[in-house]
């Protein structure tokens, strides 16, 4: 238990630094790491993949919070856009948690696997990109196209554990947005993300009985408090590294950890 505990804060100080860092939630790095612990523990058998993806959402509540507070701070969020794209993104996020009963847990592990090896790619192919339109103009599109992409980008975070970071803040580019300001709102957007998906996976799960001691419908509590332990208070670490350096690197770095990632995960 005391090992276990010890790989958990490690897992959520990581993923609470990339958060802060890149404005993504975290999950990308909690959903494969949980899912390996947990399987080496022997938590969750059929239900192992739902477990862990409802899981890694809730750990982003808390994560959420602790770097949007700081962006907010930093001015690095753009309130009008990201109202915009809430409502179709907690929409989205019930909808898809509440749909994963229903879907092969074999099915969430190749979603991811693929999710890994696209938002990998992009990163690493990117970079050099990344600091290029900072002072572009914002292109504002009517209000129906935000929250259909936030409803989109809702129903895809649900289904593999993620804040959906990694497809907001491209999209804010695309439109514009400073790259910082896109990190910023990507990482509140994070937040009603993780609270309609975490909602719909407690909801989806309360009636499995097959389900580990201590777990809120597919929401394993022990995971997620040690998560959030460190991953709190490492969040507001990452957002203020990524005011100070230049993440072209980091990037990079990330991105190749996630096809590493994907390729565990394949193999395994």
């Amino acid at each position: 238990m005391i090992v276990e505990f010890i790989i958990l804060l490690c897992i959520g100080a990581l993923a609470g630094l990339l958060a802060g860092m890149f404005g993504i939630g975290g999950g990308a790095l909690i959903v494969p790491a949980l899912l390996m612990l947990l399987d080496y523990f022997g938590h969750g058998g059929q239900w192992i993949n739902h477990i862990t993806v409802a899981s890694s959402l809730a750990t982003i509540i808390g994560t959420s919070l602790s770097s949007s507070w700081v962006q907010n701070k930093n001015n690095n969020i753009v309130w009008s856009i990201l109202k915009k794209m809430v409502l179709g993104c907690i929409i989205g996020t019930i909808g898809g948690s509440y749909m994963t009963p229903y879907i092969p847990g074999i099915w969430l592990k190749w979603i991811f696997i693929v999710f890994l090896i696209y938002t990998g790619s992009k990163f690493i192919l990117k970079t050099g990109k990344v600091a290029k339109k900072q002072n572009s103009q914002a292109t504002l599109l009517p209000n129906t196209i935000y929250i259909f992409i936030g409803g989109l980008i809702g129903v895809f975070a649900a289904l593999v554990g993620v804040g959906g970071g990694v497809l907001v803040v491209p999209f804010l580019k695309k439109c514009g947005v400073d790259m910082r300001k896109a990190i910023g709102t990507s990482a509140a957007f994070t937040l009603p993300v993780a609270l309609g998906g975490t909602i719909g996976y407690i909801i989806a799960g309360w009636n499995i009985k097959e389900l580990p001691e201590y777990s809120l419908g597919f929401v394993y509590l022990p995971a997620v408090l040690s998560i959030m332990l460190a991953s709190i208070p490492m969040a507001k670490v990452g957002v203020q590294i990524a005011q100070k350096l230049s993440i072209n690197k980091l990037i990079r770095y990330f991105g190749i950890f996630l096809l590493l990632i994907s390729v565990k995960l394949i193999v395994s």
